[in-house]
């Protein structure tokens, strides 16, 4: 009899604990580690209500938790319980880049990360102001001054530049602290730097105003929409193209979202699936194209998969990504 009650009890705690441990009518929380008026953090809010649709949580809901190139929203999320209530939305390769330098701001370990499914990737581009004596990456590298770059932290696109600036042989000076992509376009525009680093979909509406001009791009391939500017792959030879290689590599998982170190199985399975779900929605897709947030997602398997194989090949950008972190320190 005394077994018989043992077991009982055992199974109830079992059933009890396996009912935590899911998603399905609780509360969500999706950390938004970029500005709060930003990019990433309106893909957040467009997809977090398909989440939930496709889950079966209660709510999801998106926490704005901004600093440090997404550094400060992450370190959050590797320290939350592993239960699946709070996951993370943010640019995948600045995590990774910020690790590979050694910043000491990184409280977690990328490779440990549960990886819950790519959004989006897009290529990164390098833009100058219109009124810029800037007219192409030959002037860049030839300026005669330091190339001012400014930059919202330690994210891909502070690292991308300094690798950049190391296979090219520009000489650069970086200028952190601005609050966003819309804060450094501004101060392009302005004049008060030369250029910055954003994905194609956020610079298009500028450059086809008229008021920043492409000279560079970070991408396998030169983008189709402005067949004149070349990739950074083109210009550069030896260890400085396996350099930026390993960059382009990188950026491929740009928009993602991920949960803690040893995320729970069931609730690992359930998000992996629901955000697969989401993104194939139709009535997220068509919201997507309205808003002008463009989805090319991949599951989370498959981004889990890629991550240490990433992080091993990048190796050869370690000494670069610490010599630009010290720049600014």
């Amino acid at each position: 009899m005394k077994l018989l009650l043992i077991s009982i009890l055992l199974s109830t705690l079992f059933v009890e604990k396996s009912q935590a441990e899911s998603v399905k009518d609780e509360v969500v929380t999706i950390i938004s580690a970029n500005s709060a008026g930003g990019m990433m953090t309106r893909y957040a809010r467009m997809i977090a209500p398909y989440i939930a649709k496709h889950s079966g949580a209660e709510d999801v809901r998106v926490r704005v938790m901004t600093g440090g190139g997404g550094i400060r929203g992450t370190n959050y999320l590797w320290f939350s319980e592993p239960d699946g209530k709070t996951i993370a939305f943010t640019s995948v390769p600045s995590l990774i880049l910020a690790q590979l330098s050694g910043s000491e701001a990184v409280q977690f370990d990328a490779t440990r990360l549960i990886f819950l499914g790519r959004v989006a990737t897009e290529p990164r581009v390098l833009t100058v102001g219109a009124t810029s004596i800037i007219q192409n990456i030959d002037d860049a590298r030839t300026l005669g001054r330091p190339f001012i770059f400014p930059s919202q932290g330690t994210d891909e696109d502070f690292y991308s530049m300094a690798v950049l600036a190391d296979a090219l042989g520009i000489e650069t000076k970086i200028i952190s602290g601005y609050d966003g992509n819309a804060d450094t376009a501004l101060a392009v525009i302005k004049g008060d730097g030369d250029g910055h680093i954003t994905g194609w979909s956020a610079s298009e509406a500028v450059i086809e105003s008229g008021d920043e001009r492409p000279i560079l791009t970070l991408s396998q391939e030169r983008y189709s929409p402005y067949p004149n500017i070349p990739t950074a792959l083109e210009l550069a030879e030896g260890e400085s193209r396996q350099a930026i290689q390993a960059i382009v590599n990188m950026l491929d998982m740009r928009r993602g979202f991920f949960g803690p170190p040893d995320l729970d199985p069931l609730a690992t399975e359930e998000l992996r699936d629901a955000i697969v779900a989401a993104l194939n929605d139709p009535d997220l897709i068509a919201e997507s194209l309205l808003a002008g947030l463009p989805l090319l997602p991949s599951d989370g398997l498959t981004e889990q998969q890629k991550i240490g194989q990433i992080t091993e090949a990048s190796q050869v950008v370690v000494p670069i990504l610490e010599a630009a972190l010290q720049e600014i320190l």
